[in-house]
């Protein structure tokens, strides 16, 4: 009797131990709350879409944050929103990129004050496109010539109404001499 009471007592004590053991265990946490956008590896810009899964039953405080990543490690937080998700429907959020640096981030999801929690690494961030920093090609106007530019010289300010008037005067002068060529030729072939 002694030894199955003992052999009892031990099996309890082993399932006891598992269990805290996997209900402490960082990779069953993952497997409670997961990031399944963005992916690990992903560039973004702007508006970072994130969305993910939560397991368990009614409403759960979450809070996601973006890390920079050095080195393969996690930094602290420098952005970060909290809501109220429901574990049946998922949760997704909006976390505007362009408040932090361009580089490598971690995204990081913590529930129930830290009894959940999931990391998505590499998420890079590139927001040069968006805040104007990209440098298009473009031509270099010709070196300024006698103290006034080419372009000056070519056409001088105060000449281009001067220029633009002569031009439709002369395009209306032109059409009105058309005009009276048609009509006069018009005449000598209806001429019996």
């Amino acid at each position: 009797m002694k030894h199955t009471h003992a052999v009892t007592h031990s099996l309890i004590t082993a399932a006891l131990s598992t269990s805290l053991i996997l209900v402490a265990s960082p990779g069953i946490a993952a497997d409670a709350l997961r990031i399944t956008t963005p992916v690990s590896g992903t560039i973004v810009s702007g508006e970072l879409y994130i969305a993910g899964t939560i397991a368990g039953d009614g409403e759960h405080e979450l809070t996601l944050q973006l890390a920079p990543q050095q080195l393969g490690e996690c930094g602290s937080a420098v952005a970060s929103t909290t809501t109220t998700v429901s574990a049946r429907d998922g949760f997704s959020a909006l976390v505007d990129t362009l408040t932090v640096a361009d580089g490598t981030y971690c995204l990081v999801a913590v529930a129930d004050r830290g009894r959940l929690s999931d990391v998505q690494a590499d998420i890079r961030i590139d927001n040069e496109i968006l805040r104007g920093f990209i440098q298009l090609p473009t031509e270099s106007l010709p070196e300024p010539t006698d103290g006034a530019s080419a372009i000056e010289a070519a056409v001088p300010a105060e000449s281009g109404p001067v220029i633009a008037v002569a031009a439709f005067a002369l395009a209306g002068i032109l059409a009105l001499g058309v005009a009276v060529y048609g009509i006069a030729s018009g005449r000598r072939l209806m001429r019996p």
